[in-house]
């Protein structure tokens, strides 16, 4: 695990540190850190921050405060704002307007948007990259350019509370037949199914059962190339997914009265993760990670996590780098980030391994210990035909586009409806790109 996801989370870490979380300065999740000393050169890493808390974070605090005592010459100096207060946006203004960005962390979604730009340093020579495993590479490259450095790799997955089930006569589901049928039983009792928030609760079933066929497919390559010219509309897929997750609202799993601006207001894991924590709901997903804070506060949970049940016969994970952190192409200290970039991961990569958790290997010869209770959706995510969070080759995006046209259908779009948008948003795409 090289120092994207840490890079974020040492911000993120430092926002606890420095700022007793989240800073008051121009918004109420805005992270800034304490003035650098005179006479150095100001390295400024922007990075997303969110709300949970990791019980590793003091480690990468310590990784910045290490790097800033060992250098005469250079500081490392952080800010943030959390991806729900408009991280993307600020970032890609911060980057358009020039503003201090030597170093900064990439959601999924705006990788394509900022490479078209040339925002993205080609970190392909960087020591960690030439050790990074098939997986990782792969998710680390957009039209030819290593565009990040990945820490950990994660997996989108269902997490199930096996408890609250088994007191429904209940079992984690394996297909969407099963899932649907505990989705059933749980409401009939009283119980919602399914914690919901404003982007993964609902993108993942929905690109689950609709992508899949485009990943376990002999021939993904022509249908990825087909897809990139136009010949084959997203429709053909996404269709399904729209309608699997329209009736996931309508038979009121995710609870009722769903509203466009109530679901957009609720942050992933905030209420998504106290409905779960809580025993309210019996399925939540979330990368692989949250096991820690159900250790942490309801430990005689019994649960497991696997993959997400919308298939017909059987399960899917959406396997993510954690998190990216870039080099700003055209930043004012290129050569001075790279040294930090490399400190970071090459330097510090036995402490930056041993201080995160990961379902899934970074490197080509990784060892970690697996939380026997992910299992399930390991087993998924190492098997083939598991669906990228965001398809790097693709020349359109999905993850972003997807929680779009999911709030259109809680406003009362139709799954058609859906689909037809999605392809124009597609040839949109399509055309951009000749």
């Amino acid at each position: 695990m090289t120092k994207n996801y840490r890079n974020a989370l040492l911000a993120a870490a430092l926002a606890g540190l420095l700022l007793s979380g989240c800073g008051r300065v121009d918004s109420p999740n805005e992270l800034q850190l304490a003035p650098t000393e005179p006479d150095k050169i100001v390295i400024n890493l922007f990075t997303s921050i969110e709300s949970s808390e990791t019980s590793s974070s003091s480690l990468y605090r310590d990784l910045i405060a290490d790097y800033n005592a060992q250098s005469s010459d250079v500081e490392i100096r952080v800010s943030g704002l959390s991806t729900a207060d408009g991280y993307n946006e600020a970032l890609e203004n911060r980057l358009d307007n020039g503003k201090d960005v030597d170093l900064f962390i990439v959601n999924a979604d705006t990788v394509k948007a900022l490479n078209a730009k040339g925002f993205f340093y080609d970190l392909s020579d960087q020591p960690v990259f030439q050790e990074l495993n098939e997986s990782a590479r792969k998710q680390a490259i957009v039209k030819g350019t290593a565009y990040c450095l990945p820490t950990k790799m994660t997996a989108y997955g269902l997490y199930v509370n096996e408890g609250l089930l088994r007191e429904y006569g209940l079992e984690p589901p394996e297909d969407a037949e099963e899932f649907l049928y505990c989705c059933q039983v749980l409401k009939e009792n009283g119980i919602t199914p399914i914690g919901i928030n404003r982007w993964y609760a609902m993108t993942v079933f929905a690109m689950a059962r609709g992508l899949y066929p485009i990943y376990q497919a002999e021939n993904t390559d022509e249908i990825i190339a087909g897809l990139n010219d136009g010949s084959i509309k997203i429709s053909e897929y996404m269709l399904e997914g729209f309608r699997f997750f329209k009736e996931l609202v309508d038979k009121g799993y995710y609870g009722d009265n769903l509203t466009v601006e109530g679901v957009d207001a609720i942050r992933a894991d905030t209420t998504d993760w106290e409905g779960f924590r809580d025993g309210k709901v019996a399925f939540a997903v979330f990368p692989a990670g949250k096991e820690e804070d159900i250790e942490r506060e309801v430990p005689d949970m019994d649960f497991i996590q696997q993959g997400i049940p919308a298939l017909p016969d059987g399960t899917i994970s959406l396997p993510s780098i954690g998190t990216r952190i870039c080099v700003n192409a055209r930043g004012a200290h290129v050569p001075e980030s790279l040294e930090v970039l490399e400190y970071l991961t090459t330097h510090k990569k036995n402490e930056l391994n041993n201080g995160a958790s990961s379902i899934l290997p970074v490197f080509e010869h990784e060892e970690f210990d697996l939380d026997p209770r992910l299992q399930a959706l390991y087993d998924d995510a190492c098997s083939p035909g598991q669906i990228p969070i965001e398809d790097m080759s693709l020349c359109f995006d999905y993850w972003g586009t997807t929680r779009t046209l999911c709030l259109e259908m809680i406003g009362g779009a139709t799954p058609e409806e859906a689909a037809a948008s999605y392809d124009r948003i597609q040839l949109e795409a399509v055309a951009g790109a000749q």
